[in-house]
């Protein structure tokens, strides 16, 4: 449609739907499309940039729960030295590290 009479609208930002967080577990990113848009839906470069949405942002997965039921189930892996430096940089949110260092991560 062609604005004779009126001035066409100005172009917008239309974004798209968020992804999935890119984390299973613990802190990712979600994404989505920004695209600036004439009112008949044509790539347009005028829209202002100090208005562009974030076109990413951080999320947070639920982690799956700690075995707690069966105190054998839970432990940390012999071999594994470093569980202490797991708890104290707070890496037990991640899925390995909860798993090797499953008694040292309960109530984390």
């Amino acid at each position: 449609m062609r604005c004779n009479l009126q001035r066409c609208p100005h172009p917008q930002w239309l974004t798209g739907e968020w992804s999935e967080c890119s984390a299973k577990c613990g802190l990712g990113q979600q994404m989505r499309s920004v695209q600036c848009l004439t009112h008949i839906g044509q790539p347009s470069s005028d829209c202002p940039e100090d208005l562009r949405p974030a076109a990413m942002q951080q999320c947070q997965s639920q982690c799956d729960p700690l075995p707690t039921d069966n105190p054998e189930e839970c432990k940390d892996v012999n071999k594994v030295a470093y569980c202490p430096l797991v708890l104290k940089f707070r890496f037990c949110s991640r899925a390995y590290f909860r798993q090797m260092c499953c008694r040292t991560c309960q109530g984390h």
